[in-house]
């Protein structure tokens, strides 16, 4: 049985897409699976590289960079924590360009409560580590923030971020 492909997740592929990305490594996640089968289905040019732990996926979209492909990761905002070593001492002191996706847990709506703590520290995380970010607040937007941040990671040789909202991964 097919799924529709909610508007976020497709909005989402396309602006990445739009970007030049063609490679993105990523550590499996509910919602993201969303954005990666659409991936799948429509882009066969993309390359879905699984990683089986968030630091893993920095580093292999590192060395994609460094060959000269323009990566992203996707994550799941709890993984977020463990990715701050690869993040501070990898990717941001070498100016390594990424798109970073992230899906918000610990948010608005958030039935886990041990989700809570670190979904509520993502935004203030990003921000102590200079990463700016935004949130896709809903389907139609989600093309232009991603293809826009993306654009400004690879023009700036910095990492920029995507969040994705639990209200907008829900819904």
């Amino acid at each position: 049985m097919n799924r529709a492909v909610p508007e976020w997740a497709s909005g989402v592929c396309a602006g990445a897409h739009a970007a030049g990305i063609l490679d993105v490594a990523y550590v499996p996640d509910n919602p993201l699976s969303h954005v990666l089968g659409e991936f799948e289905r429509n882009y066969a040019d993309v390359r879905l590289v699984l990683a089986t732990r968030e630091e893993e996926a920095f580093g292999i979209a590192a060395g994609l960079c460094l060959g000269g492909k323009r990566p992203a990761v996707m994550l799941q905002s709890s993984g977020l924590g463990n990715s701050i070593n690869a993040l501070t001492t990898l990717v941001i002191p070498y100016r390594i360009p990424m798109l970073i996706v992230v899906s918000m847990r610990g948010d608005e709506g958030e039935w886990n409560a041990a989700q809570t703590p670190m979904g509520e520290a993502v935004r203030p995380i990003l921000d102590a580590i200079r990463i700016p970010h935004a949130s896709v607040t809903d389907g139609t937007s989600a093309k232009r923030l991603v293809a826009e941040a993306a654009g400004f990671s690879f023009a700036s040789g910095m990492p920029r971020a995507i969040l994705l909202p639990r209200r907008l991964t829900t819904s």
